[in-house]
């Protein structure tokens, strides 16, 4: 195939790639709960796992989300049961959040959710040289900083 030609296949590829990852990433799964989490809840759950002892307002600046967000979010995972809300024990006027033995769960099934698509992506550069490897990732980060 020449070089204009796959030039020219490149975005509509690269668009088709971005579809259907999205699709498939948006459907809500259960995480090995007993219930669905959307895209905004588990990745809430996977930022409370990372950042153990965040009061709200902590949360929505690190994530640069509103407070608003965060507290919508926080209430649907209290009522599935997989955070909880507690004081500070160093500030008695300020909850923290942790995850319930339910929320480690999700977490957890999450990481593995991601290792999947790690593993995914390896397998399709198997075999690549280095020099390929690099141009694949200087293209990767070259879109990531116009996006």
């Amino acid at each position: 195939m020449d070089k204009k030609l796959q030039v020219d296949r490149l975005p509509r590829k690269l668009l088709n790639i971005i579809n259907r990852f999205n699709e498939i990433d948006k459907k809500a799964r259960n995480f090995g709960t007993d219930m669905v989490l959307h895209l905004s809840e588990i990745h809430l759950i996977e930022f409370i796992g990372d950042n153990a002892g965040l009061s709200i307002s902590e949360i929505a600046r690190k994530k640069n989300i509103t407070k608003g967000a965060v507290s919508q979010t926080l209430i649907r995972l209290e009522g599935k049961g997989l955070v909880v809300k507690a004081l500070n024990p160093e500030n008695k006027s300020q909850a923290v959040i942790s995850l319930t033995k339910k929320g480690w769960t999700a977490y957890c099934e999450h990481k593995k959710y991601h290792e999947n698509i790690n593993k995914i992506i390896l397998s399709c550069i198997q075999g690549k040289s280095e020099e390929e490897i690099n141009t694949i990732y200087t293209f990767l980060e070259q879109l990531e900083n116009f996006i």
